[in-house]
């Protein structure tokens, strides 16, 4: 069970971790916000999340419990049923049969909770049809929801020994569990029993186990491919029989309010879907293709909701550029990247930033991906009239003191929204562009006067991001500086001297799925606009003069925030390289301002 913000600080005050005065300070802001303490604690650098888990486990007075480094495996997960440890977010770490188990958990605390323990060690579980219960002993009791039976029923009478462990990691580990999605459907068929709602439980529960942004259902001639993409890059996940495929797609369409009848034309619809992995918004396409329709659902998670600044990856002076820009009364920050590269993520750390009662905030979006309390949400209606560009100009009316634009897509919507920055408001929006500097040139030629963006522009923020090493299996390794430099080829300027080059791979496990990475964290490059940086923009300059003129300011490529992150572990030089170009050589033989430029 969640921690309230008050019996957390209680927590905190009395682990010495807080003080008083702290602690009703970072308290009156979450209830002004309507945040969760953890994130304000993180916001205000009061404390990390390492030393907020070590004062949780300091409270219940048990060991804390390293599950990323010391991950158990998959058979001593497994002496607890699945059901069990997901209900009671608890997962084994050691066992010795008839002697002793030892299970981390984040909530010790919760009710019947040694108790259903005990009751669970080394039991087995089977499917059947109609509603799930439990046996234990001479007593039944309904544990959890689902359609899981345990069949054993000889209680533990070994040492059970408690250790605390993060709730993130606890549910991480879950992932252990996990059998083929294959082998899960033929089962559901073998019953003859709601096999459609059924598979999509099983499917949706996968994809949101392993953090997957999409799901797609691609039929083709004889079955149904599944795939999900999980931190950018697509992956299979199962085939289902095609004859199940229409029974799919109709729930599909009648959770999210469509035309079952139509089969030829594309439709768009959203769900919301509660499952024992959690609740998220999906956002629901269907479009006709040869051997049926293609299903794409975008999953909204609600932990993004509660994502920082810190969580996304931006360095204390980057945090410290973007929070200061953003308590300005008025002017723009523009996000650039590729579709999926975290921009509007980015944006939605910064309204959140400043949502508090005093601040008026809307947003105008195509579609509204996260609905946060406290704040304003346009959804764009096409059908209705209610575009971007006659949205703004409407909110602008109303006064707001923040306004964010979903995208910037059009001569009308640029025009309006730097006149909105100009006449005392604050202006968040996303433009697709290359890198920092190509957005400027992008907005004159949607028309916007150079002389307005001049006056108007903050802060550019270019993103991407990178897939992130998978810490159980992260090792390091050391090249010659000679090798590095032949091996990324483009990247030489960052290896020279006689050094070794440190660097970082993930081997591949359980719990990456033997990708060797699990998770995503952001690249970034920050352009912000300076006297002379203004001059440029009066004069129309190009894209390359405009970095050259950051580069002189001591902006930091997009490569190399990436670069510094893969020197510390976070991620691959190859996955750097997929996803960002080193900078070309003009930028140093003019201007070598970067600190991993000449150092190594």
């Amino acid at each position: 069970m969640q921690l309230s913000n008050i019996d957390l600080s209680k927590i905190l005050v009395e682990q010495n971790y807080l003080s008083q005065e702290e602690s009703k300070d970072v308290l009156k802001e979450a209830d002004e916000r309507r945040a969760d303490l953890r994130t304000i604690l993180f916001e205000r650098r009061l404390l990390t999340a390492d030393l907020l888990e070590n004062a949780l486990a300091e409270y219940y007075k048990l060991p804390f419990y390293d599950l990323i480094g010391k991950a158990p495996t998959i058979e001593i997960v497994q002496a607890l049923p699945e059901e069990c440890a997901r209900t009671f977010s608890v997962i084994a770490v050691a066992y010795a049969p008839d002697r002793s188990i030892t299970v981390a958990t984040s909530d010790p605390t919760a009710e019947g909770f040694e108790e259903a323990i005990r009751a669970n060690v080394g039991q087995k579980e089977y499917r059947q049809s109609g509603k799930a219960t439990k046996d234990a002993g001479k007593t039944k009791k309904k544990f959890w929801g689902g359609n899981t039976k345990v069949i054993e029923s000889k209680k533990f009478t070994g040492a059970l020994v408690i250790v605390y462990a993060p709730k993130s990691a606890v549910t991480a580990a879950f992932a252990l569990y996990r059998k083929p999605l294959a082998t899960r459907f033929q089962s559901i068929i073998n019953q003859q029993h709601q096999v459609a709602p059924e598979m999509l439980e099983e499917i949706f529960n996968d994809a949101i186990g392993l953090k997957a942004s999409d799901i797609h259902f691609e039929p083709q001639e004889k079955d149904v491919v599944v795939r999900f993409r999980v931190d950018g890059v697509m992956h299979e996940a199962g085939r289902l029989p095609k004859l199940f495929y229409e029974g799919i797609v109709n729930r599909i369409k009648i959770e999210a309010n469509l035309r079952i009848d139509e089969h030829y034309a594309a439709q768009d619809g959203a769900i919301r879907y509660t499952s024992r992995a959690g609740t998220m918004d999906v956002r629901v396409s269907i479009i006709p293709i040869v051997d049926g329709e293609k299903i794409v659902l975008r999953l909204l998670s609600e932990y993004v909701r509660n994502l920082t600044l810190a969580d996304l990856g931006f360095s204390d002076s980057y945090r410290e550029i973007l929070e200061k820009a953003a308590h300005k009364p008025f002017g723009m920050i523009i996000t650039t990247g590729p579709t999926g590269a975290g921009k509007s993520t980015t944006l939605y750390g910064l309204i959140k930033m400043r949502n508090r009662p005093d601040v008026n905030i809307s947003t105008i979006e195509d579609p509204v991906e996260y609905k946060i309390p406290g704040i304003n949400h346009i959804q764009v209606n096409q059908a209705t009239g209610l575009t971007f560009a006659k949205g703004l100009r409407s909110l602008v009316r109303q006064d707001p003191d923040i306004v964010l634009v979903g995208e910037i897509r059009d001569s009308e919507t640029a025009t309006i929204a730097v006149n909105a920055a100009l006449t005392g408001h604050l202006l968040f929006s996303t433009l697709h562009a290359n890198d920092s500097a190509t957005a400027i040139p992008r907005l004159t030629e949607m028309g916007v006067e150079p002389f307005l963006l001049a006056s108007t522009l903050e802060v550019i923020v270019a993103q991407r991001l990178a897939r992130k090493i998978c810490p159980q299996c992260r090792f390091s390794f050391t090249i010659p500086t000679s090798e590095a430099r032949l091996l990324f080829k483009g990247a030489h300027h960052y290896f020279e001297g006689s050094e070794p080059v440190h660097l970082y791979r993930g081997k591949g496990c359980e719990t990456c799925g033997n990708t060797g990475y699990r998770g995503r964290v952001g690249i970034y490059e920050l352009l912000t606009i300076e006297k002379n940086m203004e001059e440029l923009i009066v004069k129309k300059s190009s894209s390359t003069e405009l970095l050259l003129k950051a580069r002189e300011n001591g902006m930091q490529f997009l490569f190399e925030d990436g670069l510094s992150k893969a020197r510390s572990g976070l991620t691959t030089i190859e996955e750097l390289l997929r996803i960002a170009a080193p900078p070309e050589e003009i930028y140093f033989t003019t201007h070598d301002h970067a600190p991993y430029t000449r150092k190594g």
